[in-house]
């Protein structure tokens, strides 16, 4: 990545078990955002390190936690004067691992907060909403730290936006069979059976079942408005996901008011056909650092 990219990226650490890519010119003068998770499937996590983005990002080995020693350090490196943002995945590993890390840097006065996105509903169905497990929430996450720190918030208020955002935001799976004729909903990170199934084959009540579930979870508030990601996975063409998103977009906006609609392949972690469909009730502070937020300082989002 760095040789491809190397105005964007430098190698700050690496070997067989870890590794750190970070911004080529850090802004040590602002909030560090690091972020953390298993070494998978791109874009998902070092693709999301940038100006406007990440800081860092630390992968552990393919499908691993991440290394602490490793979070650690970049948090060393980057957070001595501001303080250090650590994002992750809500996984037993990354969590143990983050929590060690952020220890580690207290020991060193180094401020540090730390969130886990909890935003997969097809994870701990009927247990309270911290039990769930992180799936594609993180790009809303990493955006609204790095905007919030570039417009020179404290950590601890740029942590209690991004954890309010955690709080209102879902992601559900759908998983298509095409041999079977059968449609899966909340099929889990790591191949788990999802929890409702239908034998229907049309994308427009696909589209319908997904948002009217994700509304029912979020259960959007007056002055919110919608926030949609649509990803696809592994082998979803290009333009049937742009299909799903018109469809999503139409059944959404009966009611409420999609302000913002980004579709691509942001976490391809399934080698199957179907979606995610991320959806974040964003309020007036949320939508301020997500809004407009295409240019230079974009990448993906």
């Amino acid at each position: 990545m760095e040789l491809a990219y190397p105005q964007r990226w430098k190698l700050f650490h690496g070997n067989a078990s870890s590794a750190t890519l970070m911004k080529r010119t850090p802004t040590k003068d602002r909030v560090a955002v690091i972020i953390s998770g298993g070494g998978s499937d791109g874009p998902l996590l070092p693709g999301y390190v940038g100006e406007g983005l990440a800081d860092a990002c630390i992968v552990g080995a393919p499908y691993c936690a991440p290394n602490a020693y490793a979070i650690y350090e970049a948090g060393l490196h980057l957070g001595a004067e501001k303080g250090v943002l650590l994002l992750y995945n809500n996984f037993a590993g990354d969590f143990l691992n983050n929590d060690m890390a952020a220890e580690l840097l207290h020991l060193d006065n180094v401020m540090v907060e730390s969130v886990a996105a909890t935003d997969d509903m097809g994870m701990a169905v009927g247990e309270p909403r911290e039990n769930r497990g992180g799936r594609c929430s993180l790009p809303f996450l990493i955006k609204l730290a790095a905007n919030a720190a570039k417009d020179g918030l404290s950590l601890q208020e740029t942590a209690a936006l991004v954890r309010k955002a955690n709080d209102r935001c879902t992601t559900l799976c759908v998983a298509v069979d095409l041999q079977q004729g059968q449609i899966s909903y909340g099929n889990g990170f790591s191949g788990e059976p999802g929890f409702r199934t239908e034998t229907h084959m049309d994308v427009k009540r696909v589209a319908q079942e997904l948002s009217d579930m994700v509304l029912e979870d979020l259960k959007p508030r007056e002055g919110e408005k919608l926030m949609v990601l649509l990803n696809r996975l592994r082998l979803t063409s290009y333009a049937d996901s742009y299909n799903m998103a018109l469809r999503v977009h139409e059944s959404l906006s009966k009611h409420f008011e999609v302000a913002q609609l980004r579709v691509g392949a942001f976490s391809n972690i399934l080698d199957v056909y179907g979606y995610t469909l991320t959806l974040l009730c964003a309020d007036a502070p949320m939508q301020k650092y997500l809004e407009n937020t295409i240019g230079s300082d974009s990448f993906l989002l």
